[in-house]
């Protein structure tokens, strides 16, 4: 029965999928990417912020798996965290346990949703409404700054990246985990760039962009066929 479900749940996703990608395609066709996000991802992702999660749900909880491999670039527990692009906040509860937190995200729908969880847990952190190339902290605020999955939605990397490190303490570290090309060149990680290009993403090597703002960096490629990378970038003292 348990394997039937799973069977179930991966045939659903795919047949959503496929759906998905095919109205993307179209839309791509007939618009650019701004425009795309404006005015279909941005209304999904604060509409539907309940039920974001169940994105999650039909890959097995895939998504929030490849989010661990940045958890061992973070500071010690206690230290000042700032998570970008949160979403429904599943991580950012689980780091609000050992840090103190801060969090941005465009959708209102996912900072209540996020403020919701935190208080049912007993837990807090400064959430705020807005956008990454205009962050309402003051400078040399954080240890760390921490973004899954959400690097590649930015239009203007360069000036989010400039925003990131302003609020970095010296010493302290920028964590990107996103998708992309594999180092390697393998030809599904590929693929997989380009159709999570179609859908709207800026496909991006993040090791010269944060080098460019004068970061130490190193990259580790992992998930399937290594289309999943952590960036991690570190401010001289």
């Amino acid at each position: 029965m348990k394997h039937r479900n799973r069977f179930q749940r991966w045939v659903i996703s795919l047949g959503g999928l496929a759906l998905v990608t095919g109205l993307l395609v179209w839309l791509r066709r007939r618009t650019d990417k701004v425009t795309l996000q404006r005015h279909f991802w941005d209304v999904i992702y604060d509409r539907l912020a309940a039920l974001y999660d169940g994105v999650d749900w039909f890959t097995g909880g895939m998504t929030h798996r490849l989010r661990q491999p940045a958890l061992r670039y973070l500071p010690a527990e206690g230290s000042r965290v700032l998570e970008i692009g949160f979403g429904s906040g599943r991580l950012h509860v689980e780091l609000a346990k050992r840090y103190t937190m801060a969090g941005l995200d465009r959708a209102p729908g996912m900072v209540q949703l996020t403020e919701q969880r935190l208080a049912e847990r007993g837990l807090t952190s400064d959430l705020q409404v807005g956008d990454v190339t205009s962050l309402p902290w003051a400078e040399a605020t954080f240890d760390a700054v921490l973004s899954t999955f959400a690097f590649s939605a930015f239009p203007d990397s360069d000036a989010a990246l400039a925003e990131m490190v302003r609020v970095l303490k010296p010493g302290g570290v920028v964590i990107i985990v996103d998708a992309g090309e594999a180092q390697d060149g393998n030809a599904m990680a590929h693929f997989l760039a380009q159709l999570w290009a179609a859908f709207g993403d800026y496909m991006r090597d993040e090791v010269p962009l944060m080098e460019a703002h004068g970061l130490t960096v190193t990259r580790e490629d992992y998930g399937p066929w290594g289309c999943v990378h952590v960036t991690v970038g570190t401010k001289p003292r």
